[in-house]
């Protein structure tokens, strides 16, 4: 795993572009025991539970930016790392390459971006709430996919909530449970 981390690495940092700023966030969030569908197309049946976390995020646009009819599309690199607490406590990092899309007008008045990542993710130990949800059956390592909205500020910070996604990839990297959390959080650029 050591090796896959390394070549990815080498292999991203080759693609930065030279005039690229990072962007860090802060973040917070809740567990919940509803599938990631339930989550999105009915947020009214939503079953929070006691785990929560925390996070640190930092993310840098690679290549260049692809410009369409819906918008600017940028990708990014983002590596985070977060804190659980409650039902269950280790620390979690996630590698996601995301796919950012700037509309050219706000939508809803709000929305300035959208955007889906997806990667690895690593757990310091089993997840218990997703031991729980699999029946016993809980994996450290999973894939790790998210989807956010953002609405940015003119002092160039922004908002953002996020549906949080770990998984075994439907049995793709063997057995495994799943979780889905809410996010929130806010980020900035220096």
């Amino acid at each position: 795993m050591r090796k896959v981390l390394i070549c990815f690495s080498l292999l991203t940092s080759m693609a930065l572009p030279a005039q690229a700023e990072p962007r860090f966030s802060v973040f917070g969030g809740f567990l919940t025991d509803n599938p990631w569908e339930d989550v999105l197309l009915m947020p009214w049946r939503m079953k929070p539970q006691r785990p929560g976390f925390i996070g640190l995020a930092a993310a840098h646009p690679v290549g260049p930016e692809l410009h369409t009819g819906a918008g600017r599309l940028q990708f990014e690199l983002e590596a985070q790392i977060v804190r659980h607490a409650g039902l269950q406590s280790h620390w979690e990092v996630n590698l996601p390459v995301t796919a950012r899309l700037d509309p050219e007008r706000r939508v809803l008045g709000l929305v300035d971006s959208f955007a889906f990542g997806i990667g690895p993710s690593f757990a310091s130990r089993p997840p218990s709430f997703e031991a729980v949800r699999g029946n016993g059956k809980v994996a450290r390592n999973l894939v790790y996919w998210h989807l956010e909205i953002e609405h940015q500020f003119e002092s160039g910070s922004s908002i953002f909530g996020r549906l949080h996604h770990r998984s075994d990839a439907f049995g793709l990297i063997g057995p495994g449970a799943s979780s889905n959390s809410l996010v929130a959080g806010y980020r900035f650029g220096f």
